[in-house]
């Protein structure tokens, strides 16, 4: 005679934790996110303004100081579509001392400045052997170029690009950009 296998031991249920009387909440995926539909929800995935991401975003603390200094969080906070060409802390930390003192003591040339890295609407990327210009809120307009290297902007490279906002999208960008 056949011994007959044994079941194991039945574990309770970690989302309601054994009780019958919980009710179960929405299953979960392995990456933690709820499967409610996005049309449920009220929250867009692009529910952070510009201001808010630069803000959050470690390499763009020199940026979010910068607009706050100038003044500019409802520009970069409500208004959009807007395409930011945001330079990283690496890229003020090229300009000299005194000058970005300066600067950012001088809040009408700052303005100028910033305005210069931001775009009205959408801009698309460049084709290797297609370059586009942007226009900027102030200043000469952008040149945007793709070579093996990557994406420029001018003379900037764009270290990382779609960062996206509720009201636009920020690349960052290596060099601040001269309003000439």
């Amino acid at each position: 005679m056949k011994p007959t296998p044994r079941r194991p031991a039945q574990r309770p249920n970690p989302v309601t934790n054994g009780d019958p009387t919980t009710p179960a909440t929405p299953a979960r995926r392995r990456t933690g996110r709820d499967r409610t539909p996005a049309a449920a929800t009220d929250r867009s995935p692009y529910a952070e303004s510009l201001v808010e991401l630069c803000a959050a975003t470690p390499r763009l603390q020199a940026f979010s100081a910068a607009i706050r200094a100038a003044g500019l969080g409802d520009l970069f906070g409500t208004e959009g579509p807007i395409t930011v060409f945001a330079p990283t802390d690496v890229a003020f930390s090229k300009v000299p001392e005194g000058q970005l003192t300066k600067l950012m003591g001088d809040q009408k040339r700052l303005t100028a400045l910033l305005k210069h890295h931001v775009v009205p609407g959408r801009v698309k990327a460049p084709r290797a052997r297609n370059p586009r210009t942007a226009t900027p809120m102030f200043g000469d307009p952008l040149r945007l170029t793709e070579t093996a290297d990557g994406f420029y902007v001018d003379e900037a490279r764009i270290v990382r690009t779609n960062i996206r906002g509720v009201n636009g999208v920020i690349h960052a960008i290596d060099t601040v950009l001269d309003p000439g």
